[in-house]
């Protein structure tokens, strides 16, 4: 990607970018092209973003559909579950401390279910974790749709650029044609 250079004026109307010498129709194309190069670069980045909460909202999903196979099987385990090609605790982790468990990774306050004396206290806390998991997902599909509308914005301001660089070598091929008309 190229951006455009020191502007410096020549003194005869015309303007010096990295040593070329060019009119002000011309400069204003760089300059909108450029423009779209850089809104290009945040348009792509925009995208990356949605992609990985996307993926991250998938595995949520996932995470959300084996809780609640767990719970209506009576499970008092909140044990191992595979999302993808990864197979974590959902709440303890190696050091029985929570670490490298899903509930950790995706900020999700988590009940114990371990041990649970009653099928109405084991309900319960699963169904607290439910809800925790159902509370972070709302919270990443509201993000979700901001940066979709931030998606929008950027492509629309990608847009103006092209069609005010298009205008600008409209303007630039109209003057150009009538001082050819009046040389003629």
């Amino acid at each position: 990607m190229s951006s455009v250079g020191q502007v410096t004026s020549s003194g005869d109307g015309m303007f010096i970018v990295d040593g070329q010498k060019m009119d002000l129709g011309t400069l204003m194309m760089m300059l909108q092209l450029d423009r779209t190069e850089q809104l290009d670069l945040q348009i792509q980045d925009q995208m990356n973003e949605i992609s990985q909460r996307n993926n991250k909202l998938k595995a949520m999903n996932d995470l959300l559909s084996q809780m609640r196979t767990m719970k209506s099987k009576g499970s008092d385990d909140d044990g191992s579950i595979t999302i993808g090609d990864q197979t974590k605790s959902l709440w303890r982790g190696k050091d029985n401390k929570g670490t490298g468990s899903w509930a950790k990774e995706y900020g999700i306050h988590w009940t114990d279910i371990n041990g649970c004396a009653s099928k109405k206290t084991r309900d319960g806390q699963w169904d607290t974790n439910i809800e925790n998991l159902k509370g972070v997902i709302d919270g990443m599909n509201s993000d979700s749709q901001l940066s979709m509308i931030r998606l929008q914005s950027l492509i629309d301001k990608r847009n103006q650029a092209y069609e005010m660089a298009s205008n600008t070598i409209q303007k630039v091929s109209q003057n150009m044609d009538k001082l050819v008309g009046n040389l003629r």
